[in-house]
């Protein structure tokens, strides 16, 4: 870590030192060549703990990192698909009621996703002002058979 430290503080001063050279000296010879020393001295800080084996870099061992530690549940990861399909169909119908002019409150939709993971809408609840136009415009997106229910009492 101390090696990355002191490379790090390296680079940092010659790149400053670059940076003022370029600013103290306007556009001539001296400038150009007071640059490419200087970058030569960054390029030599920056390959010298390579060279001289102060610094290496492996890579772990592939064993280190256990599978179990970040795998899922399959339940977890069906139920987080199904809330995620619902949340996203509710938000879709509901942007589709409101572009129609009915006044929507909330849009439910109850989602079962099947073995061969199609997306199976059971239910649509529809809290609407409109109702019988909310639930034509729901029929209408997701099929004449879908069942809408009226979420109001």
């Amino acid at each position: 870590m101390e090696n990355i430290k002191g490379i790090a503080a390296a680079l940092c001063f010659v790149s400053a030192g670059i940076y003022g050279v370029r600013n103290l000296v306007s556009d001539s010879a001296l400038c150009r060549k007071a640059e490419v020393i200087l970058k030569m001295i960054f390029a030599a800080v920056l390959i010298s703990p390579f060279v001289n084996g102060k610094f290496s870099f492996e890579l772990p061992e592939l064993s280190d990192y256990e599978i179990a530690e970040y795998s899922f549940s399959r339940d977890e990861y069906e139920s987080e698909l199904t809330r995620q399909a619902s949340e996203n169909i509710s938000q879709v119908l509901t942007e589709q009621i409101m572009a129609s002019g009915t006044i929507c409150e909330k849009v439910t939709a109850e989602v079962n996703i099947s073995e061969d993971g199609s997306i199976i809408i059971s239910k649509v609840i529809v809290e609407a002002d409109d109702f019988e136009k909310a639930a034509d415009i729901v029929k209408s997106c997701l099929g004449g058979t879908t069942e809408v229910v009226n979420g109001y009492p």
